[in-house]
């Protein structure tokens, strides 16, 4: 997946927030907020989801306990 455009200051924001670079994780199908590697995309319930994480970088059980 590819992540959204941001401007770089809420990149800057999102990294230091998860201490992790959010498109470079996107790219690699991996969680911003857990530990969760590998094709993460295929554990979305629906598409905005998959949208989601192509905003925010989180795998759907990080969604979920975010969202509820």
């Amino acid at each position: 997946m590819k992540a959204t455009n941001k401007a770089p200051q809420i990149d800057a924001l999102l990294s230091g927030l998860f201490g992790k670079d959010r498109k470079s994780v996107i790219a690699a199908g991996e969680c911003v907020s857990c530990d969760s590697t590998g094709n993460i995309a295929k554990s979305f319930t629906d598409d905005l989801s998959r949208k989601e994480y192509q905003i925010s970088g989180m795998c759907q059980k990080c969604q979920n306990d975010i969202f509820g």
